[in-house]
């Protein structure tokens, strides 16, 4: 998303929420709040490996938008040459994933922020947490015949039904529908609370959303405290 003013912003958060609240938000579900597309890369520590810009390790349905062509990352964070969180010093840094295995919630948001830089949103709902797309930026559906195959196969066509069900793809006509490309209920959060990482002066902050299966991701935000304190006081 370009550099906007603080009164181009407020419009296009009122814009989004209005369509959430139209095409996004589900019965008896209410928006908490609105976190709009930002310019920068995702990184990530999965299974002990990193990767920075993040490159989704698990199914993901294939991106149909535009590519930005954005300056990378730097080089002493691209080959991991930092000490600690020191990757927080690099402003082209956005969302940074900590996960033990590739299936942790943690890693499945960032393979899904990865693809969607600079168009997704994250929205947290009374009941859920979510990467928010227009609908037409999701490329169709390919099916395979080994997908089914096996106890493996099974499972995951059946978390693949799961989500084919979040992202509420019912009539497909909509280009610029809001659907979920990734979402977790929340009862699969533990925490969510404001940290500072980084060594630069000032630290920037980031939102800190603690997993129940010990994954976390950190979300570099000016918003940190007001929407942990906005999730935990719901």
């Amino acid at each position: 998303m370009p550099d906007l003013s603080t009164a181009e912003e407020d419009k296009l958060r009122a814009e989004w929420e209005t369509r959430l609240e139209e095409k996004w938000v589900g019965s008896g579900e209410s928006l908490v709040w609105v976190l709009l597309p930002e310019r920068g890369y995702v990184g990530s520590v999965v299974a002990g490996k990193h990767s920075v810009p993040h490159e989704p390790s698990s199914a993901v349905r294939p991106w149909a938008g535009q590519f930005p062509k954005w300056p990378l990352p730097s080089a002493q964070v691209t080959s991991g040459r930092y000490l600690n969180d020191e990757w927080a010093d690099d402003p082209s840094i956005m969302w940074w994933a900590t996960a033990d295995t590739a299936e942790h919630d943690a890693a499945r948001f960032a393979d899904h922020l990865a693809p969607a830089r600079g168009h997704a949103l994250v929205v947290l709902g009374s009941t859920r947490l979510a990467v928010v797309v227009e609908q037409g930026m999701l490329a169709a559906r390919e099916h395979t015949g080994d997908e089914a195959k096996g106890w493996f196969g099974r499972a995951r066509s059946a978390a693949a039904q799961v989500q084919k069900a979040a992202e509420g793809l019912t009539s497909g006509t909509d280009a610029k529908a809001p659907v979920s490309y990734f979402e977790v209920p929340l009862t699969r959060i533990a925490a969510m609370d404001l940290c500072r990482p980084g060594r630069s002066v000032p630290t920037s902050n980031f939102l800190r959303v603690r997993f129940a299966d010990g994954s976390s991701l950190l979300i570099r935000t000016i918003e940190a405290g007001n929407f942990a304190g906005k999730f935990n006081g719901r």
